[in-house]
Protein backbone atom coordinates (compact mmCIF):
# COMPACT_ATOMS: atom_id res chain seq x y z
CA UNK A 1 0.00 0.00 0.00
CA UNK A 2 1.08 3.57 -0.52
CA UNK A 3 2.51 5.90 2.08
CA UNK A 4 -0.03 6.66 4.78
CA UNK A 5 -2.12 3.53 4.22
CA UNK A 6 -1.72 0.30 6.19
CA UNK A 7 -4.65 -1.75 4.88
CA UNK A 8 -3.10 -4.84 3.35
CA UNK A 9 -5.91 -7.35 2.75
CA UNK A 10 -6.83 -6.15 -0.75
CA UNK A 11 -3.18 -5.84 -1.74
CA UNK A 12 -2.50 -9.35 -0.52
CA UNK A 13 -5.47 -10.77 -2.44
CA UNK A 14 -4.34 -9.13 -5.69
CA UNK A 15 -0.74 -10.27 -5.15
CA UNK A 16 -1.94 -13.85 -4.63
CA UNK A 17 -4.11 -13.79 -7.77
CA UNK A 18 -1.29 -12.32 -9.87
CA UNK A 19 1.26 -14.82 -8.56
CA UNK A 20 -1.11 -17.73 -9.22
CA UNK A 21 -1.56 -16.43 -12.78
CA UNK A 22 2.19 -16.47 -13.38
CA UNK A 23 3.08 -12.85 -12.74
CA UNK A 24 6.24 -12.05 -10.80
CA UNK A 25 5.05 -9.86 -7.93
CA UNK A 26 7.25 -7.64 -5.80
CA UNK A 27 5.21 -6.92 -2.67
CA UNK A 28 6.76 -3.91 -0.97
CA UNK A 29 4.42 -4.11 2.00
CA UNK A 30 2.38 -1.33 3.56
CA UNK A 31 2.93 2.40 4.01
CA UNK A 32 5.42 2.49 1.12
CA UNK A 33 6.88 5.90 0.18
CA UNK A 34 7.18 6.89 -3.51
CA UNK A 35 10.96 6.49 -3.58
CA UNK A 36 10.69 2.81 -2.61
CA UNK A 37 8.43 2.14 -5.61
CA UNK A 38 10.91 3.92 -7.89
CA UNK A 39 13.83 2.04 -6.35
CA UNK A 40 12.17 -1.33 -7.04
CA UNK A 41 11.25 -0.32 -10.59
CA UNK A 42 14.89 0.61 -11.19
CA UNK A 43 16.03 -2.78 -9.83
CA UNK A 44 13.66 -4.81 -12.01
CA UNK A 45 12.27 -4.89 -15.51
CA UNK A 46 8.72 -4.46 -14.20
CA UNK A 47 6.23 -2.96 -16.63
CA UNK A 48 3.27 -2.69 -14.26
CA UNK A 49 3.09 -0.74 -11.01
CA UNK A 50 0.14 -1.57 -8.81
CA UNK A 51 -0.75 0.63 -5.87
CA UNK A 52 -3.40 0.07 -3.26
CA UNK A 53 -5.10 2.35 -0.80
CA UNK A 54 -8.27 2.24 1.23
CA UNK A 55 -8.24 5.72 2.77
CA UNK A 56 -8.66 9.02 0.92
CA UNK A 57 -5.19 10.31 1.97
CA UNK A 58 -3.81 7.46 -0.15
CA UNK A 59 -4.84 9.34 -3.30
CA UNK A 60 -2.24 12.02 -2.73
CA UNK A 61 0.41 9.39 -2.07
CA UNK A 62 -0.54 7.61 -5.29
CA UNK A 63 -0.24 10.87 -7.21
CA UNK A 64 3.15 11.59 -5.62
CA UNK A 65 4.31 8.10 -6.61
CA UNK A 66 3.26 8.57 -10.24
CA UNK A 67 5.13 11.90 -10.27
CA UNK A 68 8.22 10.18 -8.82
CA UNK A 69 8.03 7.48 -11.51
CA UNK A 70 7.79 10.21 -14.16
CA UNK A 71 10.72 12.13 -12.64
CA UNK A 72 12.81 8.95 -12.73
CA UNK A 73 12.12 8.60 -16.46
CA UNK A 74 10.25 5.32 -16.02
CA UNK A 75 6.69 6.31 -16.91
CA UNK A 76 6.93 5.29 -20.58
CA UNK A 77 7.91 1.76 -19.52
CA UNK A 78 5.45 1.34 -16.66
CA UNK A 79 1.67 1.06 -16.68
CA UNK A 80 0.09 2.20 -13.43
CA UNK A 81 -2.94 0.49 -11.94
CA UNK A 82 -4.52 1.60 -8.69
CA UNK A 83 -6.96 -0.27 -6.53
CA UNK A 84 -8.93 -0.01 -3.35
CA UNK A 85 -12.46 0.06 -2.07
CA UNK A 86 -12.92 3.77 -2.68
CA UNK A 87 -11.07 4.11 -5.98
CA UNK A 88 -13.15 5.65 -8.78
CA UNK A 89 -12.56 6.86 -12.33
CA UNK A 90 -12.17 10.40 -10.97
CA UNK A 91 -9.46 9.22 -8.56
CA UNK A 92 -7.73 7.36 -11.39
CA UNK A 93 -7.58 10.55 -13.46
CA UNK A 94 -6.43 12.62 -10.48
CA UNK A 95 -3.60 10.19 -9.70
CA UNK A 96 -2.56 9.77 -13.34
CA UNK A 97 -3.17 6.02 -13.41
CA UNK A 98 -3.60 4.01 -16.59
CA UNK A 99 -6.28 1.87 -14.94
CA UNK A 100 -8.22 1.60 -11.70
CA UNK A 101 -10.42 -0.97 -10.02
CA UNK A 102 -12.02 -1.91 -6.75
CA UNK A 103 -12.13 -5.60 -7.73
CA UNK A 104 -9.16 -7.98 -7.45
CA UNK A 105 -10.21 -10.23 -10.35
CA UNK A 106 -10.67 -7.23 -12.59
CA UNK A 107 -7.20 -6.06 -11.57
CA UNK A 108 -5.77 -9.37 -12.75
CA UNK A 109 -7.52 -9.01 -16.11
CA UNK A 110 -6.22 -5.45 -16.48
CA UNK A 111 -2.68 -6.67 -15.87
CA UNK A 112 -3.14 -9.40 -18.48
CA UNK A 113 -4.29 -6.78 -21.00
CA UNK A 114 -1.29 -4.58 -20.19
CA UNK A 115 1.08 -7.47 -20.85
CA UNK A 116 -0.64 -8.17 -24.18
CA UNK A 117 -0.31 -4.51 -25.10
CA UNK A 118 -3.99 -3.62 -24.97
Amino acid sequence: TVKGDIHNIGKDIVATLLTAAGFEVYDLGIDVPPEKFVEKLNQTDSTILGMSGLLTPAFESMKETVKAVEAAGLRNRVKVIIGGGIVTEQVGRYVGADAFTDDASEGLEMCRRFVKGN
